[in-house]
């Protein structure tokens, strides 16, 4: 079954860090956000992803073209010009023909997402998605889902306003590709984008039903609070509850607190305390430090001052 991974995008709430890494690529305990998903993904069934690049899109080709995992395809498609989700689903029209499919943000990770999408794939709706009651993302990062019932009535993108309690966890199903013609008749959104949410609402006006499914909760890993979080969710499921790659050299007197992953081929300095930060590929902390609540990238960092 077929996946469409939407990861092109700059990832402007994560600069500086994103200026040279998809924000999908993004390392936590050894492996990119994307990788995870994809794994999640596997165990639920699907076996045929195409993954929509752009910036920095050679770090996800390079990563995943020899990626072995048995009987999966990996497909890539480019959005050049990147004016939002909706242009960015277009680009992988091709890849669907007339099979169901499913769309996944991709800097979203979803605890239990397995048995959601189990019973997801078997409803008897042309178009579901998934929300969650529990997020702790701003308003204005998140889409905001209303519903009658299980069915949706509108669906906003991003909005300072919220309208439900219900915040879309960034998946949706399609068992036809009726998408793609709505995307067609799309304006341009007042961001300057064609978004998949204003796509999935002509859908509504169209007397589209579009069913919702809830989850417990969903991490949106775009925004530096959502990263992490997903830190904190990854980190779990080891031991000590931080994670420090093989090659690393820690100084003297190194305290590693709980929720903290170090990437390859860094080097802490003597006297330094680590705790709810992520440090990538290749960064280096000097001695007498203090990291905490920040994701650090080389020279660039990421926190609550970014």
């Amino acid at each position: 079954m077929k996946v469409i991974l939407l990861a092109a995008g700059i990832g402007n709430r994560l600069l500086p860090i994103t200026e040279s890494i998809p924000k999908s690529m993004i390392d936590i305990a050894g492996k990119p956000i994307l990788e995870y998903i994809l794994d999640d993904l596997i165990v639920s069934g699907f076996d045929d992803f195409c993954i929509v690049v752009g910036h920095q899109s050679n770090q996800i080709k390079n990563y995943f073209k020899n990626w072995n995992r048995s009987g999966v395809k990996i497909t890539f498609v480019t959005q050049n010009n990147l004016s939002g989700t909706a242009d960015a689903l277009s680009c992988a029209k091709d890849f669907v023909h007339n099979e169901f499919f499913l769309v996944y943000l991709s800097d979203t990770l979803i605890p239990n997402l397995p048995n959601i999408l189990n019973v997801m794939k078997n409803n008897d709706t042309d178009v579901s998605l998934i929300s969650s009651l529990n997020y702790s993302n701003p308003s204005n990062s998140i889409g905001n889902i209303v519903t009658t019932g299980n069915v949706v009535t509108h669906i906003s993108e991003k909005s300072n306003i919220l309208n439900s309690t219900l915040a879309w966890a960034g998946i949706v199903f399609f068992k036809d590709n009726s998408i793609f013609d709505i995307i067609e008749k799309l304006n341009l959104s007042k961001t300057g984008e064609y978004d998949i949410t204003e796509a999935l609402n002509l859908m509504l006006k169209n007397k589209k039903i579009i069913q919702n499914f809830t989850c417990d909760e969903f991490i949106d890993c775009g925004t530096l609070d959502g990263l992490l979080n997903g830190l904190s969710f990854i980190v779990s499921k080891i031991p000590n509850l931080s994670y420090v790659s093989n090659d690393c050299i820690l100084g003297t007197n190194v305290i590693i607190e709980q929720n903290v992953s170090i990437g390859k081929n860094c080097r802490i300095g003597n006297n330094v305390r680590l705790s709810n930060c992520i440090l990538l590929d290749n960064t280096s902390i000097d001695n007498n430090k203090e990291i905490k609540n920040m994701v650090i990238g080389g020279n660039k960092i990421l926190n609550d001052c970014s």
